[in-house]
């Protein structure tokens, strides 16, 4: 288990699957967390964000609105088509150029999926948040092993 401060006031913590997220948060100091079905949870003290994949659980607690995701990093046969019906022009590139795009699109998945996380929106708006969206946030990779990719969403 690990806890990153990638900004002041923004903390995350990865911990093995199976561990609760909500006891993640209450040990980074969110206090009373409140599941919310189909919305993210509401804390007690400050803005907090959860992710699951197979292998690892994300909590981020913050001062402010903020998103996190994971997701295990796993082969991809249909890649170009998910790079291609997902991901915009400039991240769709990014994916194209890696050396390994297979990590590089969970780099890219997750890094985007937790600026849509902080807006509250997740996914089911689509994967290409527009300019304005994208200007709003920080965001940071994760250091989450080499079999995940793992990031972190927080307001400029």
């Amino acid at each position: 288990m690990s806890t990153t401060h990638p900004a002041r006031g923004v903390s995350v913590r990865l911990a093995p699957a199976g561990t609760s997220p909500y006891a993640l948060l209450r040990g980074l100091g969110a206090g009373q967390v409140t599941r919310r079905p189909g919305r993210r949870p509401r804390a007690e003290h400050g803005h907090v964000s959860v992710a699951r994949t197979d292998g690892l659980v994300a909590a981020a607690l913050a001062d402010r609105p903020v998103g996190v995701d994971v997701e295990r990093v796993r082969p991809l046969p249909d890649l170009e088509q998910l790079v291609a019906d997902h991901l915009g022009a400039d991240d769709a590139a990014e994916v194209r150029a890696a050396v390994d795009p297979t990590s590089a699109f969970y780099a890219v998945w997750t890094r985007l999926e937790a600026v849509l996380k902080g807006e509250g929106v997740g996914i089911v708006d689509g994967l290409d948040p527009s300019a304005e969206v994208r200007a709003r946030w920080h965001t940071a990779a994760l250091h989450a092993g080499p079999e995940h990719r793992a990031a972190v969403a927080w307001p400029r």
